[in-house]
This record gives C-alpha cells, sequence and structure tokens, in this order.
C-alpha cells in the first residue's frame, strides 16, 4: 500500500516540476533556420597596454544609461549556474535575431537618443577599456588577437565598448557589430555552435524614414556630452563552416600567453604542500612519541591514567571474532 501511495503522490506531483537548461552542459543540435538566442552579460573592465586594471567595477548591459536595446517586453533573465551566479555573471536575453545559417547585413537593432548628461559615463567607461560580455548557446563572444610571442591566433573573451587612440578627446562609441558564428555540422540536418567572433565597429550610421540603413559610414560614432546624440544600433551575421568538434570548441579560448607563470604556479604549489606535510608529521611525532613509548612499556599504572580514544589503542589491530564471516558479509553488500 505504501508503494502505490508514493506512485501516486509522485504522479500527481510531476506535472508541477519545472526544469530548465543550463546552455552550454550539452550540445544543442540546432537545425537550419532554427533560432539561435543571443545573451547579454555584465560589462567588465579589460586590462590596459600596461597590464593593468583601471577599475574593478561591472555594469549591467541594461543599464540605464548605456541606452542599450531592449527586447520586445523588456529584458528577461537567464537560468544560471550556482557557479556563474558567484561569479557575478547576471545574463539576460537580447533583441538580436539570429538564425541558424542565415547570414544577414546591416540589420537595424534599434534607434536611441543619448542625452549628454549619460556621455560621460559612457565615454569613461570606454577610456577604462570596458569590454562587452555576450555569449551564444553558451559559449562567449570573443575578438581574435595575436600572441606577440609566438605569433599565434587566440580568442580573447568580450570585446571593447568603443575604442581610443593616444591624445584622442573624445573616443569611438561601437554601435556596429559583425558577428560570426562558427558552426560544425553533423548531418544533413543538424548543426552545432562551435565559436563565435564579433568584431566591432564605430559608425556614425543615419537611419532614413524607410528604417533600412545602410553601414558604409566612413565617420565614427563620436558621442558629445554638450547635446544629445542620436545612435543607430546595427548588426550583420555571417555563418562559417568550421570542423572543429563541439567537444573541441573551448580549445581557441585556452590559450597561455606566458606558459612560464604556469610553472610558477606548479612549483609554488608543491613546495607549500611539501611544507605543510613536513609541519603536520613533525607535529604528530611530538604528539604521539611519548604515547607509543608508554605503551610499549610493562607499567600498569601509566596506562591506567589513558582516556576518551586512547582507551580504544589495544582494540585497533585486534581481529574480531570470526572475521572471515564478517568479510564474507561485508563484501556481499549485507550491510544495504
Amino acid at each position: 500500500m505504501r508503494a502505490v501511495a508514493a506512485s501516486v503522490t509522485v504522479g500527481l506531483l510531476a506535472p508541477l516540476a519545472r526544469a530548465f537548461y543550463l546552455p552550454g552542459i550539452a550540445p544543442h543540435d540546432y537545425k537550419i533556420g532554427e533560432a539561435v538566442e543571443l545573451q547579454v552579460n555584465s560589462l567588465t573592465p579589460s586590462l590596459n597596454a600596461e597590464n593593468k586594471l583601471e577599475s574593478v567595477l561591472s555594469f549591467g548591459y541594461y543599464d540605464e544609461r548605456f541606452h542599450f536595446c531592449q527586447p520586445e517586453g523588456g529584458p528577461k533573465a537567464v537560468h544560471e549556474s550556482l557557479g556563474s551566479i558567484l561569479f557575478g555573471d547576471r545574463i539576460y536575453g537580447s533583441a538580436f535575431d539570429l538564425h541558424m545559417l542565415k547570414d544577414t547585413s546591416c540589420q537595424v537593432l534599434c534607434q536611441q537618443k543619448i542625452p549628454g548628461a549619460d556621455v560621460a559615463f559612457i565615454n569613461d567607461k570606454i577610456m577604462k577599456g570596458y569590454n562587452y560580455n555576450w555569449l551564444i548557446d553558451g559559449l562567449p563572444a570573443a575578438t581574435v588577437k595575436v600572441d606577440d610571442r609566438t605569433e599565434q591566433q587566440f580568442y580573447s573573451v568580450g570585446f571593447e565598448l568603443g575604442s581610443s587612440q593616444a591624445g584622442q578627446l573624445v573616443p569611438h562609441f561601437h554601435n556596429h557589430y559583425e558577428i560570426t558564428v562558427q558552426y560544425h555540422t553533423l548531418d544533413a540536418v543538424h548543426h552545432r555552435v562551435v565559436g563565435v567572433v564579433v568584431t566591432p565597429a564605430s559608425k556614425n550610421t543615419v537611419l532614413p524614414k524607410d528604417g533600412t540603413a545602410s553601414c558604409d559610414a566612413a565617420e565614427p560614432m563620436n558621442l558629445h556630452e554638450d547635446r544629445d546624440n542620436s545612435v543607430v544600433f546595427t548588426y550583420s551575421v555571417k555563418w562559417e563552416a568550421s570542423e572543429k568538434s563541439w567537444a573541441t570548441r573551448w580549445d581557441d579560448y585556452l590559450h597561455a600567453v606566458d606558459p612560464r607563470i604556469h610553472w610558477f604556479s606548479l612549483i609554488n604549489s608543491m613546495v607549500i604542500v611539501v611544507f605543510l606535510s613536513a609541519m603536520l608529521g613533525l607535529i604528530l611525532m611530538r604528539t604521539l612519541h611519548k604515547d607509543i613509548a608508554r605503551y610499549n612499556s610493562d607499567d600498569a599504572e601509566d596506562l591506567q591514567e589513558d582516556f576518551g580514544w586512547k582507551l580504544v589503542h589495544g582494540d585497533v589491530f585486534r581481529p574480531p571474532q570470526r572475521f572471515e564471516l564478517l568479510a564474507v558479509i561485508l563484501g556481499s553488500g549485507y550491510q544495504l
């Protein structure tokens, strides 16, 4: 009866259960034309030319001072793992419209008016090297960089909010995004995302009345603090076939700029482990040396002063009665 009652209870509660998928945990097979969601994360600072951080604060992508385009109905939070939450990620959906193997060119995302009061905030974040952080199928959008030491290309997570040259008073704001998505074909129907590269650009695009923009503007998008600024956000999507499998799609991100750092960390960890082990062994020897010498002696009066766990020292290595039967019972799973 108890088994039947338990089965009925589980059956009644099953429709109330809700499950969700964490992107990147398991491969997702896309069909041609299927929607591929682009998610946005907080903007974070990056290292400058001197390998130093000018800020340690991150800002939400939909912070009202950035005036980024929002999806219809407002941004919706995405389910995150515990590690992602503790790491500080705040992931939301976006207004980008991507479909598997469907290339698009110069799509208008939206047009925003950025007041001069918020321009100072945006320009300051550009000068401090803040980066966009996007994700597609759990894979972060990256920029392709070249290692000066080995001249090898690698993926650097994130891409710049804007750019500025030495002596430039007003930085360029990146409002156009060239999105290149690499895919691996399993068969004639199913495809998997194995790489995401974004090349940002600054374009002072003018949106005509018919809503179709041209991304050929040569003039960069500069934000001025003394007036309102009209900004047109655009993007293009290109799909590239790749031989990379889903299992090895992270290899391009795992690049060591200076391998000597890993050797230094490894040696440092080994030295710490050996030192702590030696200290622990020394403490145990000094603590147990007198006890061991006392147990080996024949003085019964000293043994009577023992208390606690020391009272069972003689039973530790004493075999139990019928130990063969005990071994058989335990080995056959009787304890279950």
